[in-house]
């Protein structure tokens, strides 16, 4: 059996018994669903959810909205981020699953390896007192936001992709021509004047300049040097890093492993399993199915331990369940047009001061 369908078969699964346990629980406290909140929890779901299919992450969002409006008390947060989005995480990762290419062996060993970590951390992070969960809630914050600040500015692992022309221009220095460059850069740039039948020939390769110079050494290696405009995206995307091995598969596992069990205290993955993935060479777009796999299953095993322990809002759970499902919808068929860069830097400077009510928090309780 195909690996990604393995994947993909598994996860539906996973999520019918997650929803199957999930409802039964809520069933058996409906005393918990009093009135009040529905609004402010519907709208934070749906934002939250939106943003987090676009890459900026549905954790942050979500605790400082329940710190600002009230609406979830802070010891069932982490309870309540895991459950919550456990259904939108997954339907994210079905829908983009088959856009993007990823090694299956890569893709399931560090899945595995965030699970192992959630299920550890859950068992730990569902008994904490207030005092500790607040304290967790500020530190993941912060945390998030340094990460996020690293990605905004493009510093570390987090390198830019090259534009285009840019990319025509350091294969050429790297002695690799391109016939008819003009028309691959015209095309790439104006995507929506390209011919339907010839839209997949001229893809962005969205590579940064590290993997750029690989591609050049393996052209050049191969005596390719010289290529067609319409098979310029193939020949660089079909040469970019999808997968790990050896070694790299070791530190990416356990690396993973580690991101997975700080989740279950409100650290997001999204963006440190990028920083992971981009830092052991693997081409940016596969963070998308590694990070996104890796919240689909690890989310459910977190989800049913607190789920067992009872420690979470049903409501909140509930409400952002349903209308994060629709965020996921609307952001995976509407491409975004919002100022990405200056929306994340409202959210960076929101998180740091959100992590200082936390403490202050802790402080009084202490």
């Amino acid at each position: 059996m195909n690996l990604l369908l393995f994947v993909k078969s598994a996860i539906l699964l996973y999520g019918v018994i997650f929803t199957f346990i999930f409802v039964r629980d809520c069933l058996r406290h409906r005393g918990d669903f009093r009135p009040g909140r529905t609004l402010p929890l519907a709208v934070i779901g749906f934002v939250s959810d939106l943003f987090d299919t676009w890459g900026i992450g549905s954790f942050a969002i979500c605790q400082s909205a329940f710190k600002f409006t009230r609406s979830c008390r802070d010891e069932l947060m982490p309870g309540t981020l895991n459950v919550a989005h456990t259904l939108p995480t997954i339907l994210e990762f079905l829908l983009f699953l088959n856009l993007i290419k990823i090694s299956g062996v890569t893709l399931i060993a560090l899945i595995a390896g965030a699970v192992a970590g959630a299920v550890f951390g859950a068992s730990i992070v569902s008994k904490w007192p207030v005092r500790i969960v607040r304290i967790s809630l500020g530190t993941a914050l912060l945390i998030l936001a340094v990460i996020l600040s690293l990605k905004l500015f493009h510093i570390g692992p987090f390198e830019s992709t090259l534009s285009p022309r840019e990319i025509v221009s350091h294969l050429d220095d790297s002695g690799i021509a391109i016939v008819n460059p003009d028309q691959w850069i015209h095309y790439v740039e104006n995507r929506d004047i390209v011919p339907q039948e010839k839209k997949a020939i001229f893809q962005d390769p969205s590579v940064t300049e590290r993997e750029l110079t690989h591609v050049a050494s393996v052209l050049k290696e191969s005596g390719k040097t010289r290529i067609p405009a319409e098979d310029l995206s193939f020949a660089i995307s079909e040469n970019l890093v999808y997968g790990l091995n050896g070694i790299r598969l070791v530190i990416g596992t356990l690396g993973n492993m580690v991101l997975g069990a700080l989740m279950t205290i409100g650290v997001g993955l999204y963006a440190p399993c990028m920083a992971l993935v981009s830092a052991l060479g693997m081409n940016v777009t596969a963070c998308f199915p590694i990070m996104m796999g890796s919240c689909a299953f690890l989310m459910p095993s977190a989800g049913l331990k607190f789920l067992k322990e009872g420690k979470y809002d049903r409501k909140a759970a509930v409400l952002i369940s349903i209308f994060g499902l629709a965020g996921v919808y609307i952001a995976y068929k509407v491409a975004s047009s919002l100022p990405m860069q200056l929306l994340t830097a409202g959210i960076i400077c929101v998180m740091i001061y959100t992590a200082f009510v936390f403490f202050r928090s802790a402080r009084e309780e202490s």
